[in-house]
């Protein structure tokens, strides 16, 4: 019995010489033994150990592991923006409103996938849009590819004739909340208004991929200018030019933004806006938001850059920063501004309504457009923290 015991405590014995690791039957005790100078260090079987003080005296602890942190690169300036504006997308994606009646009327050049496409954006617009106000009234579009087609098309509507030059454009007829397109306008940089123009832009392939963006986007535009009267409660079928409260570069710029995101939603695909550019940032970097404010005062050039080449980009930031609620907010708010073609300063009007809405001065937020562009036409990134929603000087 005895032999069996002793045989027994030999088995268990083996086991658990077999079951310890080397490392911890051949590493010597040196965690808790004393040391003699505070901060040393030893290693020992590839263990860092440094001398501490417990309590009052001097032991060997196994030292802290440093963490090593890889630092994630930043983004250039026009992909952080965007991804930034596509996080407040998401909410349109889950709307389904009613959308209303539409009238359509379509020049006979019109083809058969330019009369869907309108369809689908205009229904978009209501379905996902953020102007459930202008559902209220009559809507009714006209899609034209000559003027002369766009004088038949609006006829009893709008007298187009002394129009010679016609890209699209949002009027209140007393009627109808109206939307007025000449495709070949936005497709083709210079896109005329005949028949010929309209050929020639369409054997050039009509813009390619950033003509189709921004005729797109054009229909969703002019239908926004009529939500934008209806936001601010006033009468969107009635031609009072209620949308030049704001400046130009508020209202066509803003536009374009709201028209690219509405695209996302009806793509299902992440938000771009290609008019941001550095070929569109170099076009206008002599265009500020203070020559972009006020109509008919710095000539074509501040025109021209009202929307792409310095709405986009200023509107962009202000999205990407407050988010799209917050411009929504400044729209409503802007219904006590008087018209911009009154104003004797380009930002004295909206100054205090813009800096309680965006916590930061029109003059120095026209500073931080310029940063932007800046970043964007030399393809480098934006300073940190730049896009925090946060008071600014």
């Amino acid at each position: 019995m005895r032999l069996n015991r002793v045989a027994l405590w030999l088995v268990v014995s083996a086991v658990m010489l077999v079951a310890m690791p080397v490392e911890a039957a051949n590493s010597p005790q040196v965690q808790g033994t004393k040391c003699s100078k505070t901060g040393a260090t030893r290693v020992v079987k590839g263990v860092s150990y440094s001398c501490t003080k417990v309590g009052k005296t001097l032991k060997w602890s196994v030292a802290s592991k440093k963490t090593t942190t890889t630092a994630v690169p930043r983004e250039l300036a026009a992909i952080e923006l965007a991804n930034k504006i596509n996080s407040f997308i998401a909410p349109m994606r889950t709307r389904n409103q009613a959308v209303p009646i539409i009238e359509y009327r379509f020049g006979p050049s019109v083809s058969e996938a330019d009369r869907t496409m309108t369809r689908q954006l205009a229904e978009a617009f209501f379905k996902y849009g953020s102007f459930p106000q202008l559902a209220d009234y009559r809507n009714a579009i006209s899609v034209a590819l000559t003027n002369e087609e766009l004088v038949a098309t609006t006829a009893g509507w709008q007298d187009t004739s002394n129009r010679p030059i016609f890209g699209g454009s949002y009027w209140g007829t007393g009627v109808y909340a109206l939307t007025l397109q000449n495709f070949t306008g936005h497709r083709c940089p210079l896109g005329g208004t005949t028949m010929a123009d309209a050929n020639e832009c369409a054997a050039n392939g009509n813009g390619g991929d950033l003509g189709r963006f921004r005729t797109r986007v054009n229909v969703l535009h002019e239908i926004s200018n009529g939500g934008k009267v209806a936001l601010m409660g006033f009468d969107p079928t009635q031609d009072n030019k209620n949308k030049e409260r704001l400046p130009l570069w508020v209202s066509t710029g803003f536009s374009n933004v709201y028209g690219a995101m509405l695209l996302a939603v009806v793509d299902g695909a992440t938000y771009t806006n290609p008019n941001i550019s550095g070929d569109e940032a170099r076009r206008c970097r002599d265009v500020p938001i203070s020559l972009s404010s006020i109509p008919g005062v710095f000539g074509d050039a501040a025109s021209r850059c009202r929307g792409t080449g310095t709405g986009d980009f200023a509107n962009e930031l202000l999205i990407a920063r407050f988010g799209l609620d917050k411009m929504l907010e400044f729209i409503k708010e802007s219904r006590s501004i008087p018209l911009n073609s009154t104003w004797t300063n380009w930002s004295s009007h909206w100054s205090s309504l813009f800096l309680k809405v965006f916590l930061q001065s029109p003059e120095s937020f026209e500073k931080d457009v310029e940063t932007y562009r800046l970043a964007v036409s030399t393809q480098s990134i934006l300073p940190e923290g730049f896009l925090d929603a946060k008071s600014r000087t």
